[in-house]
């Protein structure tokens, strides 16, 4: 019998964002629907989340953000000083069903996903993975910062030398900062240079703690353009070099979609193969996890990789073709694909992605020289 859960909630319909953001599209109630159409998944397998609790929110966040956070889901406007104190409101972060009710259901989510792990199970809770909240403030779409609130969770029951690694596009900006001046927890974060991606002004690879009350942190920068040979590449060596010098108890995964060649945002060529492969080197350098999502604009291709993660946890094989059931899903999904002259026809017919042939450019080898300097320093 299989010990992954998948923790979700077709509740999500009704929680999002405002029309035209990029968070505006169906995850999780499109993975959900998806992997019952494929037969996927069991009924014992799926647990239903459950929104955290101020209390649990509070593990983070200051009570003045939570309150306003509250407050604007209530009044469904932004609080009067919000906007400028908080950051809610603003484009990025607008006020919708997702700013309070939402990201309290990931959040629980999260915790959720905690308990389960500590039961012997090996949870995914797709709607996690919000890496950019920092303590008082919305920031890169994310309200309420669900990884920091489960390893705090963690650490409230006395874990230390939990390891959080983040695959997203983008630098968990909010994670580092919540623990960059604790030796607690190791952040390693792989991800698109802030020279040319958001958030632009962290994520760079000098930008570190190093231990002994200042935290432990690592950043990996990557260039434009990374191929699945290219991000494999620097994954095994990077997970080698750092499985030499620090051992954790606890391992938080974040796998955020935006990594994949078809999402919008950002500037990666890597396949849902490739991605696939990453998550399996994770595994194997550190064993199982808690694991999360995070960012992923495409919606297509964000069911189709879930869809691969989740198979690896349950250990299922991964079906060559996706039937007339969950292509009717996915056909379903309402949304305006951006690059409307590029041929996604694939993504229909197949769940995994060919092999794709690239060549590990000098800059990469360089960069992973630098990160093995940083990791032995």
């Amino acid at each position: 019998m299989s010990r992954g859960r998948l923790i979700g909630s077709l509740r999500y319909r009704d929680l999002r964002y405002t029309k035209n953001h990029p968070l505006r599209i169906p995850r999780v109630s499109l993975l959900l629907e998806f992997l019952e159409a494929m037969d996927l998944i069991k009924e014992y397998e799926r647990v239903e989340s459950r929104p955290a609790t101020v209390e649990e929110i509070l593990l983070f966040h200051t009570k003045e953000y939570v309150e306003a956070l509250i407050e604007a889901d209530r009044c469904e406007c932004v609080p009067k000083g919000s906007r400028e104190r908080f950051n809610i409101g603003s484009y990025e972060n607008p006020v919708s069903p997702a700013t309070f009710r939402g990201s309290a259901l990931a959040t629980g989510s999260s915790i959720q996903a905690v308990d389960l792990f500590l039961q012997g199970f090996l949870p995914f809770n797709p709607a996690g993975g919000m890496h950019h909240a920092f303590r008082d403030r919305a920031n890169g779409f994310c309200f309420i910062n669900d990884p920091v609130i489960a390893i705090e969770y963690l650490r409230r029951k006395g874990f230390r030398n939990i390891l959080y690694i983040d695959l997203d596009a983008h630098h968990c900006d909010g994670v580092q900062e919540a623990f960059y001046e604790t030796d607690d927890v190791y952040v390693l974060s792989v991800h698109q240079s802030p020279e040319y991606a958001f958030p632009f002004r962290s994520g760079f690879l000098k930008e570190r703690g190093t231990g002994r009350g200042r935290g432990y942190n690592l950043n990996v920068p990557l260039p434009p353009g990374i191929n699945d040979a290219e991000f494999l590449f620097v994954l095994e060596k990077v997970l080698g070099y750092l499985s030499e010098v620090y051992r954790p108890r606890v391992l938080v995964l974040q796998l955020g979609t935006d990594l994949l060649k078809e999402d919008y945002l950002s500037k990666f060529e890597v396949t849902n193969r490739g991605f696939l492969e990453a998550f399996k080197l994770v595994r194997e350098v550190f064993g199982e996890g808690i694991y999360l999502g995070g960012g992923g604009y495409h919606p297509i291709a964000l069911a189709r990789a879930w869809t691969l993660i989740w198979c690896e946890i349950s250990g299922r094989g991964i079906p060559e073709r996706i039937n007339p059931e969950g292509r009717r899903v996915l056909e379903g999904v309402e949304w305006e694909e951006i690059e409307e002259d590029t041929d996604r026809s694939y993504m229909y017919d197949l769940l995994l992605d060919p092999p794709s042939e690239g060549h590990v450019r000098e800059e990469v080898k360089d960069l992973v020289s630098k990160v093995k300097a940083e990791i032995y320093s």
